[in-house]
């Protein structure tokens, strides 16, 4: 029963940033009678999408645009195919997929044309520069940048005339060799730190580790991640719904229900919390009528029947 407990979470939170949209429990996805489910429908794009991020993981930008730019062609392909089911909610993991490969395409060209600005602002032409005064016969100014030996050029040029040198020119001659102010190299690297795109990007990678880890029985590892995922964004449901399943997983259930009992409150009108809790109510020995209220209360939220869940109450 443990098992089949984690991986109906599991698979509930495989669909990460989608809702949640998938629930596994008594459905026959094969039947023929009913219209093929939209995650089998974009499967091809996920294969896109996968792609496009190890290709973007690896620094090969143009690669990931072009899997990305695929990911969309699918996308719309379903979408056009399908134009009844299009406008339903039904359909609302593909327009959140859509938007994603989106974000992450306007990330890739951001982090290229940040790298671009940053090897303009590091390239050093003061040597061009002078090469270019020479030839035309303009003084340079920066021939005094050598702090040392502009500062000894001018003490010595004021001692050869009989007077000591003014103290202002030797400051001057070290304020011109002087390294630049912390606040020039802060505005180099403001230009270097990662958007918010991009964090939101690793976030679904470190989700997607600790869904691995989940699947191959890690649990602890599992929930180190999802914990410190969980304190970056407390009310991610399907965070939530994966660290349950690997709390079940290492035999916390009061945590696990805990942690579901969370997610019920910040995710009021999604029904995965309350047909999770419903089956680690019947795990827990708290009564069918206790699961029964919580599979219900799913149910008012727009949940579908599950006939697996229904057996166990009678």
């Amino acid at each position: 029963m443990q098992r089949t407990f984690i991986f109906s979470l599991a698979a509930a939170a495989a669909v990460f940033a989608q809702a949640a949209w998938y629930w596994p429990f008594g459905h026959d996805e094969d039947d023929p009678s009913q219209p093929v489910r939209l995650h089998r429908l974009l499967e091809e794009a996920n294969n896109f999408i996968e792609v496009a991020e190890d290709e973007a993981l690896n620094g090969n930008g143009d690669k990931a645009l072009e899997n990305y730019r695929l990911a969309l062609a699918e996308l719309d392909r379903v979408e056009r195919e399908n134009p009844e089911r299009a406008e339903t909610a039904e359909f609302s993991p593909l327009r959140n997929k859509r938007a994603a490969c989106v974000a992450a395409m306007d990330s890739i060209r951001f982090a290229q044309v940040n790298d671009n600005e940053r090897a303009v602002s590091v390239t050093d032409t003061r040597e061009l520069q002078k090469k270019w005064n020479r030839k035309h016969g303009i003084k340079d100014p920066g021939d005094a940048v050598d702090s040392n030996a502009d500062a000894t050029n001018t003490v010595a040029k004021a001692e050869e005339k009989g007077k000591p040198a003014e103290p202002g020119n030797v400051v001057k001659a070290e304020e011109k060799g002087k390294p630049a102010e912390h606040g020039s190299v802060a505005k180099v690297e403001e230009k270097g730190k990662p958007s918010a795109i991009a964090e939101a990007s690793d976030f679904d990678m470190r989700f997607k580790t600790a869904l691995a880890e989940v699947r191959n029985k890690d649990y602890a590892a599992a929930d180190l991640l999802l914990e410190s995922l969980m304190q970056e964004r407390p009310k991610d449901l399907n965070v939530m719904l994966l660290r349950a399943a690997a709390q079940v997983g290492l035999g916390s259930n009061y945590a696990a229900r805990r942690t579901l009992e969370k997610a019920m409150r910040t995710n009021p009108k999604s029904y995965l919390p309350y047909y999770n809790l419903a089956n680690l109510a019947l795990k827990l020995g708290e009564g069918v009528e206790t699961a029964r209220q919580y599979y219900e209360m799913g149910r008012m939220v727009g949940g579908p029947a599950s006939p697996a869940l229904e057996a166990k109450f009678k």
